[in-house]
């Protein structure tokens, strides 16, 4: 049988898929080559051995056209058939390998891919998820315990934002990352449709060569990323080809790093832009606000200026009173003299004494006449400065100085009742030096005294 085979096919080309890759002891390499059928099913294996000597020469030419020898990956082998009579096992032994044909295989199957996802409308149906503003809850795909995965922390860390992560561990190489990826994503979705909140699904790995990545390049993990049910935003290590992944996810970063950067620039933004929108709204409250401070200050000035005028108006009256009440009373009691004078000298003696004593009467009510002018206005001037005073004390700078405050709401009306206000309302306070902002947040009527007296009484 040995010798048939090998006289018959001295040479042979097949090609399949590699599956179930192990390595000897002693440096030879035993792995399937699987043909597959619709539904990744297996319509045919061939079992095939790569010796050790041949082996190197193979593995160079795969590092130099950029391809691993991993499984997964579709080989065009030339060997030949071989039968084993210890074992009574047939193989075929591997001579050379196309890395050519891999490349190949690897590039029409990545077409096929996008092809099904594209009739399945899944190319982008992630990207049409709307990413929150403010992406702090995280949901984490990834190898916990790689450098991928503590870069992408330490990012977030030192941040110094308020980002929750919920990590999910996977493989994300070899053949077991694709379904662990796939069971992930599930995983989350779950999560999310039972009313957890994940603002963003971050799917993560470090650099490698194209097989290394071609997890990310199945039917499976695309199909995940694309069904997600949060944006996902996509940094597996590469730096010039796109996975099938990054194709379909919301966002496509390079690296875990740039990933985890992305979300906190986009928290940053929202940030300034939230504080950027309070110093606009603010700015006009406190145009406002001085514009009220000015126009009070000038109510005061021109309060003041009344009050002043009011004084020396008031002054001048009664000094006016004064000055009119004595020229008066002088000038009647002058004239009151002299006619008594005349009359005295015209009368005989007996009348002449009687009149000399009404005489000293007039001058006796003459001398007390003054003084009580002058009293009179001693006591129109000390009114005048107790009005003074008590301006002086009622002004509205004195009257915030002792305590008391002045409330308006934001339209500048005052507020002079609970009735004025509601809860929200935004309210500008003036006290001694300054004004004071507030929202209201709860009201308390006051107790009617008839209401304290009818409790009282039931107590």
């Amino acid at each position: 049988m040995k010798g048939l085979l090998a006289d018959a096919y001295p040479d042979v080309w097949v090609a399949g898929e590699v599956q179930r890759l192990r390595s000897a002891a002693r440096g030879q390499l035993y792995f399937e080559l699987v043909e597959k059928g619709r539904g990744d099913s297996v319509k045919a294996k061939l079992d095939c051995v790569l010796w050790a000597d041949e082996r190197q020469a193979v593995e160079a030419g795969f590092r130099e056209a950029g391809v691993d020898l991993v499984e997964g990956v579709v080989l065009r082998c030339c060997g030949k058939p071989d039968f084993w009579p210890g074992g009574g096992r047939f193989q075929f032994t591997v001579g050379r390998v196309d890395p050519v044909f891999s490349l190949g295989a690897l590039e029409q199957r990545r077409r096929e891919t996008l092809r099904a996802l594209e009739a399945e409308g899944l190319l982008e149906r992630n990207k049409r998820l709307a990413l929150h503003p403010v992406p702090l809850n995280i949901g984490l795909v990834t190898s916990e315990g790689s450098a991928a995965h503590a870069d992408f922390l330490d990012t977030l860390v030192k941040s110094g934002l308020g980002f929750r992560v919920c990590l999910v561990h996977s493989a994300v190489q070899g053949m077991a990352a694709e379904a662990e990826i796939g069971h992930a994503f599930e995983l989350l979705g779950a999560f999310v449709r039972g009313g957890g909140r994940l603002d963003a699904i971050a799917l993560i790995r470090g650099g490698g060569s194209r097989a290394d990545l071609a997890t990310f390049d199945s039917r499976r993990v695309a199909r995940a990323v694309a069904r997600s049910p949060a944006p996902v935003v996509c940094g597996v290590g590469h730096q010039i080809d796109q996975s099938i992944a990054d194709v379909v996810a919301h966002t496509s970063c390079k690296t875990p790093t740039e990933a985890a950067e992305f979300l906190v620039a986009r928290v940053e933004r929202a940030a300034s832009q939230v504080e950027e929108a309070r110093r606009r709204l603010a700015s006009p409250g406190r145009m406002l606000l001085q514009a009220r401070v000015s126009a009070y200050r000038e109510v005061e000035r021109g309060l003041v200026r009344a009050a002043e005028r009011a004084l020396a108006v008031a002054g001048a009256s009664v000094d006016n009173v004064g000055r009119t009440l004595r020229s008066r009373a002088t000038i009647s009691v002058v004239r009151a003299g002299d006619r008594l004078r005349s009359i005295v000298e015209r009368l005989p003696g007996p009348s002449r004494r009687s009149l000399a004593v009404r005489m000293g009467e007039c001058r006796r009510l003459e001398a007390r006449v003054h003084p009580a002018a002058e009293r009179m206005l001693r006591r129109a001037l000390e009114r005048m400065e107790a009005h003074r005073r008590l301006c002086d004390q009622l002004s509205p700078e004195r009257t915030l100085a002792r305590g008391f405050s002045l409330t308006r709401r934001a339209d500048g009306r005052l507020v002079r009742s609970i009735a004025d206000v509601n809860v929200g309302t935004q309210l500008r306070t003036s006290v001694h030096g300054g004004t004071i902002g507030s929202s209201v947040y709860a009201l308390t009527e006051q107790p009617r005294q008839r209401d304290l007296l009818d409790e009282r009484d039931r107590t």
